[in-house]
């Protein structure tokens, strides 16, 4: 434990001020760091109020890089931003927030603002520092761990901020997404506490096979990163050497269907009318990167698409066609099945669906007995498995039951090496 004052703070927060002064430097937004939100005036004024009557905060814990020669802070980043950016005059107390410090002594100051006496206080300030070893910083799964502990007494962390530790270099895929996302589809949503990552998960997560049973979009998240990613650092590390290449070019293939269908006036501009079909839209456009090989086929079949889309499910009473009264899990389901219906259907009109559907696939597997063709071992539940063509795709094969097995994902896998 070690206090640090908010002065020797500001020096070590920056690198080359840090090396200049034999100090080590300290990261205030270290990779495993959720994303930065700042705090709102009543927070940033009260804790400055804090600062002011010298009144004891929590501490602030630091992990040892020793690899980066820098402490990393895991817990109290918002405390030593918010200070850092007072002191930088970058805001000024909202004298109405203040509980204590007399309101019209200080509202609307800067730190250049405040006397010299206050000036010292808050440069002065010190805050205790809980240093980490370099053990959590090479082990992530432990690092994580920590985390939660740390987190467990303050605002819950949302799935994005617990598992931001774990799953960073498969975030790091989504963030380069993210302003297209934002620019074609997610532009109403708050980019906030991993909001639009999330919402670009849940488009991938659906655009996949979706599991047997799920009871919401959540659900299908949770099972679709726990199936491809893994709960931990080793395991997504792996997934991402093996298929990042993969899921950059679904994230770029979604994004060219955003752009189609937003060029084609599919999303409505009234904000109201948007947010009542915002799930609908969400399941179109991920439905279609399930079941549209690629951005001609798309385009080719876009204006089907969309008249069918228009007529079927982006109308006022779709909850009462699919009968339900409410939009819940059940109303989900429907309407992911009619948006697969109207798929399926306009793009096997053009004959040029590369997926087998989910019922060819389970049809097919009945009639093998379960068992897969490829090694001849039987195909459990819990087994993973895919649709293949006897007849390749890119020989020509067509996608119909004729031309369909069922086998094991790993056979599947070995065929194409």
């Amino acid at each position: 434990m070690e206090q640090v004052s908010l002065s020797i703070i500001h020096l070590r927060t920056n690198r080359e001020s840090a090396l200049a002064s034999h100090q080590i430097y300290l990261n205030k937004s270290p990779s495993f760091q959720r994303s930065y939100e700042s705090w709102d005036d009543t927070m940033r004024t009260r804790f400055i109020e804090s600062i002011i009557l010298n009144r004891a905060t929590n501490p602030i814990w630091t992990v040892l890089n020793d690899s980066d020669e820098s402490e990393e802070i895991l817990d109290g980043m918002h405390r030593i931003t918010t200070a850092l950016s007072f002191l930088n005059n970058e805001f000024a107390i909202k004298g109405a927030e203040l509980l204590q410090l007399d309101a019209k002594d200080y509202n609307k100051l800067t730190f250049k603002d405040l006397g010299m006496d206050v000036q010292a206080k808050v440069r002065n300030y010190n805050f205790t520092f809980n240093k980490l070893d370099s053990s959590y910083r090479k082990d992530l799964n432990k690092l994580r761990d920590m985390y939660e502990i740390l987190n467990r007494s303050s605002r819950t962390l949302n799935d994005y901020e617990f598992n931001k530790v774990i799953l960073g270099p498969f975030y790091n895929i989504v963030s380069e997404h993210k302003e297209r996302f934002i620019g074609l589809f997610l532009n109403r949503i708050r980019d906030t506490r991993g909001n639009v990552d999330n919402e670009i998960i849940d488009i991938l997560a659906l655009s996949d096979d979706l599991p047997k049973c799920w009871s919401s979009v959540n659900n299908i998240k949770d099972e679709w990163i726990s199936a491809n990613l893994g709960d931990t650092h080793e395991s997504v590390s792996k997934y991402v050497e093996e298929r990042g290449e993969t899921i950059n070019a679904k994230l770029v293939f979604i994004c060219k269907i955003l752009a189609e269908f937003s060029q084609q006036k599919m999303f409505s501009s009234d904000s109201k009318v948007f947010r009542r079909f915002y799930i609908s839209y969400k399941f179109i456009v991920s439905r279609c990167a399930h079941y549209i090989p690629n951005i001609a086929t798309f385009n080719r079949v876009c204006p089907a698409i969309m008249d069918a889309l228009i007529r079927e499910v982006l109308v006022d009473d779709i909850e009462a066609n699919l009968g339900c009264t409410s939009r819940n899990a059940v109303f989900q389901k429907r309407l992911i099945s009619k948006i697969d219906e109207i798929l399926q259907k306009e793009v096997n009109a053009e004959g040029s669906c590369r997926r087998f559907s989910k019922k060819m696939i389970e049809d097919k597997l009945a009639e093998q007995c379960n068992v897969c063709p490829l090694c001849k071992l039987a195909i459990s539940a819990e087994d993973k498995y895919e649709g293949d063509h006897i007849v390749p795709w890119t020989a020509g094969g067509k996608t119909v039951p004729e031309n369909l097995q069922v086998v094991h994902r790993r056979c599947h896998q070995l065929k194409s090496v």
